[in-house]
């Protein structure tokens, strides 16, 4: 396997806002002071749940095939479809990533739904999302920084399970991930801890960074579709 190359977070550093929940509780735009004092709250009860940890593997070698719009990295094939298929065919490379903060803040969730505080408990599962994708962006922009110094660019982040790419494919990417990570599937494919992130990443010299994406998804449910975000700035 080629080189993992692992980082370490803390909850601290990661410096994640309490409008991050924003979106998940119904809210555009800013929380209302008396909904961000309950997430503060939550914040500052759940500082110390998190094991937040991932990373990245690069395949020097990947094959394009318009006829089916697979990419092949390693000796996995994956059916990325067309969406995720047009915007790497330009790559010279292909990033593996995983990224997880952990079990402790579902251990949380839980229970505070067992004491009957619902509300608390779904801040922190919410909570929990915003930290592993902060995290994730972290990881990201390393990626960057690392092929900005090689003369490469990097594309957006592609899930399994987003844009037509199934995620059944996920036991496939994880077979070209380090198994210590402290992430593991489950028969259909879910990852446990459940607040964890995988997918790739293109990298070449003629590849694109999209800085909003939502136009080329068909994810119409998605509470983030109408929220512009960087990673890259």
């Amino acid at each position: 396997m080629n080189k993992f190359v692992e980082y370490r977070f803390s909850y601290r550093e990661l410096a994640v806002s309490p409008n991050a929940a924003a979106p998940m509780l119904g809210y555009d735009g800013d929380l209302p002071e008396e909904i961000t004092e309950m997430v503060r709250e939550v914040m500052d009860e759940t500082a110390g749940c998190y094991d937040i940890r991932g990373g990245y593997v690069i395949f020097d070698h990947s094959h394009f095939n318009k006829d089916g719009y697979t990419l092949t990295v390693g000796e996995a094939t994956f059916q990325i479809g067309k969406i995720i298929f047009n915007q790497l065919k330009r790559s010279s490379q292909i990033a593996a990533f995983v990224c997880t903060a952990g079990v402790g803040i579902e251990q949380y969730s839980r229970a505070m739904l067992a004491a009957n505080e619902p509300l608390k408990g779904f801040i922190a599962d919410i909570l929990g999302g915003a930290v592993v994708e902060a995290a994730t962006d972290k990881i990201q922009k390393e990626l960057s920084h690392n092929m900005k110094a090689k003369g490469l660019k990097i594309t957006n982040r592609y899930s399994p399970g987003y844009c037509g790419w199934q995620t059944v494919e996920q036991h496939k990417l994880f077979a070209q991930l380090p198994s210590n990570l402290g992430v593991r599937l489950t028969d259909s494919a879910l990852m446990q801890p459940m607040k964890s992130v995988s997918g790739i990443i293109g990298i070449g010299a003629d590849v694109r960074f999209n800085q909003y994406t939502c136009r080329i998804c068909e994810a119409t449910h998605c509470v983030y579709r109408f929220k512009k975000v960087s990673v890259m700035n």
